[in-house]
């Protein structure tokens, strides 16, 4: 199962108040498009159960990577459309927005808009929506992460550590590729963690996966 999170860790910063009445918060130098890699080549089309609660359900959804090339980390937001073969019919993509550190990939799972099932998507166009700095220390962290092989099957373990000054919780989410570097799947699990502490967290691939990673998505206080 993969559970749908649409609040960037961007949300998650806490607004101060200036010094001096009147006073404005610098603007944020445009990000180079050309600072973020999208595999487009290597998009995986997938339906199964996204969302929690009432809000669960079946729906059709894009797995791709992207990669900051840059010296920064960034919040980067992917958005696009579903399409059925030789662009009989297309179907958009709800954005989604994860920070990269820098030099670094995530894996989106972009799902259809209107949380439905598209047995006739075939193929999707994914563009960038957006980016900007993140200047802010992560408040989780994955440490120690590691890959192994279970017969047929990567398994990602590591150690999600809360270095914030308050108790919070924290998606970690699982990115599983073949042995090309296709993506095969996503997969997330949520943990409390008090402030300062740490939790091992041991994620399964589907079978055929090589490799994987670890990383936090949506954090909540």
């Amino acid at each position: 199962m993969m559970r749908v999170r649409r609040t960037a860790l961007a949300l998650m910063m806490v607004a101060q108040a200036a010094a001096v009445a009147g006073c404005r918060e610098p603007a944020r130098p445009a990000v180079d498009p050309r600072a973020i890699e999208i595999a487009g080549d290597a998009v995986a089309i997938r339906t199964g159960s996204v969302g929690e609660g009432k809000w669960r359900g079946q729906a059709t959804y894009a797995l791709v990577e992207a990669r900051n090339r840059g010296d920064q980390d960034l919040m980067v937001t992917l958005g696009g459309e579903l399409r059925a073969e030789a662009g009989a019919a297309a179907w958009p993509l709800a954005r989604e927005s994860l920070r990269i550190p820098a030099g670094g990939s995530r894996l989106f799972a972009l799902v259809d808009a209107g949380q439905a099932a598209r047995p006739q998507a075939s193929a999707a166009h994914v563009e960038l929506a957006g980016a900007m700095p993140v200047r802010y220390a992560p408040p989780f962290a994955v440490k120690d992460g590691n890959v192994v092989l279970d017969q047929d099957r990567a398994v990602a373990a590591g150690n999600i550590v809360n270095t914030a000054a308050r108790d919070g919780s924290a998606v970690v989410i699982g990115a599983f590729f073949d042995q090309a570097g296709a993506p095969l799947e996503r997969t997330s699990t949520v943990f409390p963690i008090s402030s300062g502490g740490a939790r091992g967290v041991r994620l399964v691939g589907p079978p055929g996966s090589r490799s994987a990673y670890l990383f936090i998505g949506e954090v909540e206080y």
